[in-house]
């Protein structure tokens, strides 16, 4: 019973050592968080709670959210992002414009989307073109 209570005590300080060695004071980030109104990407994936008996006991998926993808559509050399929403028209494509910048251009390119739960998405060169297309996957709701 003393062997037991000896390497449970040399595993715990091992541990408290291995822990308190790696404290080595605040370490440096490699991301910053940055504002919607810096960036001027106003995104918001939000749940229609008014609509009768809509919730995860009605529609399994009413949880799981929305996709997003980078991309550069325009070939400029700037990763582009399009997010999905779960309400119809509400995804977002934001064109990169540099430094962290992005303009909303979802109506002028015509890709706010018609379907009612969109959850993933990717950007791929598709037909051969050179410019990436977007593809959104979407769920449809069962009653």
């Amino acid at each position: 019973m003393h062997r037991k209570h000896l390497t449970a005590a040399l595993f715990s300080a091992a541990l408290a050592a291995s822990v308190f060695s790696s404290c080595k004071g605040k370490k440096e980030t490699m991301f910053e968080s940055l504002s919607a109104s810096s960036t001027q990407i106003y995104f918001e994936n939000k749940l229609d709670n008014h609509r009768d008996m809509f919730n995860i006991l009605y529609y399994l998926y009413y949880y799981n959210g929305g996709g997003v993808a980078t991309g550069d559509i325009n070939n400029d050399g700037l990763p582009d992002i399009y997010f999905t929403a779960n309400s119809k028209g509400n995804n977002k494509l934001y064109l990169n414009k540099g430094n962290f910048v992005f303009e909303d251009i979802t109506a002028k390119a015509g890709v706010a989307g018609t379907a009612d739960w969109c959850r993933g998405v990717t950007m791929d060169d598709v037909n051969g073109d050179v410019f990436l297309g977007i593809c959104v996957t979407a769920s449809s709701i069962h009653h």
